[in-house]
């Protein structure tokens, strides 16, 4: 087995855990990234990946909602296009050949999202800090933006937005935050804090949605799914442990000494190099 064997495997998830929460991501895709290249069947894996994100980004909503930084008005356009294209995509059966280069092409895309996100708003984030506020530039941005394309525009194109990247979440198996933040950071939707909170929301209910998707295509009972859990990786109750331990601390890593900017890098060289290990398999 690639990555030598159960240790390293619960170790990279959780570092991948560690890292993904720190920036308001569940790390789905690269959950599924390493179950691909430790050869887990493909209609197993995209459920492990899921859980593992619900257990990674429960954490962090929950802390965003009690520190009062969750916008919820703001989320509701595109949770209500994202979750039931997340449950249609998890319901979609897709062949291993099928799977893996779909997995490896949104990876690499989202990788490129992430690192111009970071370069666009590198010095909206430096003017923020420098003021002490990021509330001026915001009110700025959200004027010009509502008289350039008004309200309903806004809506519209949040809820188709979320529409899409929940399809392309619920096929992959993963929890789409990793494509909407880069979206959201180079449309300068909101500040940084907004949008790793609106990411974590998204990646919660798309989770779920797809999971709900994935179980119901293959029609096993609770018990059939734990079968083909130990059958095809009977370390995974170390898994779901390793990544409940890195996200809480990547939760409390976000809100301390790891900026925006450096958890935008970190997470795109993540992602790219696991795409193109994927694309060369």
């Amino acid at each position: 087995m690639l990555l030598g064997g159960k240790f390293w495997i619960v170790a990279w998830f959780f570092l991948a855990a560690l890292v993904y929460s720190s920036a308001g991501f569940g790390g789905g895709s690269t959950y599924t990234a390493l179950l691909v290249l430790n050869d887990v069947d493909h209609r197993v894996l995209p459920m492990l990946s899921l859980a593992c994100n619900l257990l990674v980004v429960s954490g962090a909503c929950l802390r965003f909602t009690q520190q009062q930084q969750m916008p919820w008005s703001r989320c509701v356009p595109l949770v209500i296009g994202s979750v039931p294209m997340a449950w249609v995509g998890g319901s979609v059966p897709l062949d291993r050949d099928v799977f893996v280069p779909l997995l490896s092409g949104t990876l690499i895309v989202a990788g490129v999202l992430l690192l111009l996100g970071g370069r666009r708003n590198r010095e909206v984030d430096a003017a923020a800090v420098q003021n002490g506020s990021e509330q001026p530039a915001l009110a700025n941005q959200s004027c010009t933006i509502s008289m350039k394309f008004g309200w309903r525009f806004d809506v519209i194109w949040q809820t188709v937005l979320g529409a899409g990247l929940g399809l392309l979440a619920g096929l992959v198996g993963i929890g789409g935050g990793i494509f909407l933040s880069p979206v959201l950071h180079l449309t300068r939707w909101s500040h940084a804090r907004d949008i790793a909170a609106t990411s974590s929301l998204f990646i919660l209910v798309n989770s779920l949605a797809g999971l709900i998707g994935q179980t119901s295509k293959h029609g096993w009972s609770v018990g059939e799914i734990m079968t083909e859990f130990q059958t095809h990786a009977p370390w995974w109750p170390w898994l779901f442990v390793s990544v409940l331990i890195g996200g809480q601390i990547g939760n409390r890593a976000a809100a301390s000494w790891l900026s925006h900017l450096t958890l935008r890098r970190i997470t795109a060289v993540i992602v790219l190099a696991a795409g193109i290990r994927l694309g060369w398999m």
